[in-house]
């Protein structure tokens, strides 16, 4: 049986079955799946959960259709659709707005929906939620939250309470005005957290799987976002030049230009690079378009949720690596090249900053920790007596 750990609502329950965790009309629900906890079984079951979520945004959802023998069935099925309580709120909300957003913008708002707002206030009543059951929500956050984060998560909430002011549900927004502060901790101190050059090697020496090896390799040399890395193709790939083309990125489910034209890059690779692409070549250059395959399918990488959970886990706890999620190779190339002596505005361009102070801002603190000699350049200046 695998480890128990719940994956999105997704868990093994027992040798010969998963559980399936969601929310429904305001109640949470439970529901057992008779399959051994493989994990072929465990994405079928995650993906028939994203199907449930799906159905249950559009107000589809027939619960006795998925869940014949379920004895919640009735119960939960039975309870009014009405617009009392936050989650139906949320979820019709979700309805209305999918033909107007655009497909990641959706997505990225119900999952905040699913996973965040209805697990946290999706059994409040509509007219019960004023102004301090927002506090409350906001508070449930733990201190490593950033304030940009909360602001995010209010978003969905916000639009879904502007529309129960427009239907007449209720007569004023709690959100109206509300705003979350920047919290003491700052942003980048809570989100950029690179790997040591020790750690660095124990990972790469740790990857049992050459593709993985290669991405790793590949990702902490180049700084590339995990859209870019996962969207990048052989015709972006120039081994003669020493360079590769950032021309698109794979958002939630789809291929997407970039936006600003800094994003659109010539990223020059160095020679850990180049060595990572011609080692991959060699496995995947006459496999198709992309360059970077998932060893398991023999296909481009879907999202980084697979490389999360598998071969990236795996090689840390084998390197004795805290964990980190795998974006962190990105401001691992930040940190290491800036300390290294590269140029602000080289490092910049490498990552697609469309302005170098962005990069010396959010970089600069780690500098220190990762020269040990830092300082003794300018204190050379001073004690050769030119520094007066």
């Amino acid at each position: 049986m695998g480890s128990g750990r719940n994956t999105g609502g997704v868990r093994p329950a027992t040798e010969t079955s998963i559980e399936l965790d969601f929310y429904y009309r305001g109640a949470r629900c439970r529901e057992r799946l008779k399959l051994e906890p493989t994990q072929r079984n465990i994405r079928w079951a995650e993906n028939l959960l994203g199907q449930i979520r799906t159905e249950i945004a559009k107000g589809t959802f027939d619960y006795a259709a998925h869940f014949p023998n379920s004895k919640r069935a009735r119960k939960v099925a039975d309870r009014p659709a009405t617009l009392d309580d936050m989650a139906t709120v949320l979820e019709r909300w979700l309805k209305l707005k999918e033909r107007e957003l655009e497909h990641s913008t959706y997505t990225g708002y119900r999952r905040i929906v699913e996973n965040v707002l209805v697990p946290r206030i999706g059994s409040a009543r509509l007219r019960d939620f004023d102004r301090a059951a927002v506090k409350d929500l906001v508070a449930s956050f733990g201190p490593e939250t950033s304030g940009k984060r909360i602001n995010n998560v209010l978003g969905p909430l916000r639009g879904a309470l502007d529309e129960a002011v427009h239907d007449e549900l209720i007569a004023t927004n709690p959100l109206t005005g509300f705003r979350v502060k920047r919290r003491v901790a700052s942003v980048e101190a809570e989100e950029v957290d690179p790997f040591s050059p020790a750690e660095v090697r124990a990972i790469l020496g740790a990857c049992d799987l050459e593709q993985i090896r290669n991405y790793v390799q590949f990702a902490l040399a180049t700084g590339l976002r995990t859209s870019e890395l996962i969207a990048l193709c052989w015709s972006d790939v120039d081994l003669k030049a020493g360079t590769v083309k950032v021309r698109r990125a794979w958002v939630m489910g789809k291929m997407k230009v970039p936006k600003t034209k800094s994003g659109r890059r010539t990223v020059e690779l160095v020679r850990p690079a180049i060595e990572a692409l011609k080692a991959q070549r060699a496995l995947t250059g006459l496999a198709g378009e992309f360059v970077f395959h998932d060893p398991r399918t023999g296909a481009r990488w879907g999202s980084d949720q697979s490389l999360r959970a598998g071969e990236w886990r795996r090689a840390l706890v084998k390197a004795g690596v805290r964990y980190r999620y795998p974006y962190q190779m990105r401001h691992t190339f930040a940190s290491q090249a800036l300390s290294a002596g590269e140029n602000v505005m080289w490092v910049a361009k490498q990552m697609g900053h469309h302005d170098w102070t962005i990069t010396a801002k959010k970089y600069a603190r780690w500098i220190p920790s990762i020269v040990p000699d830092a300082g003794d350049k300018v204190a050379a200046v001073w004690a050769s007596g030119t520094g007066g």
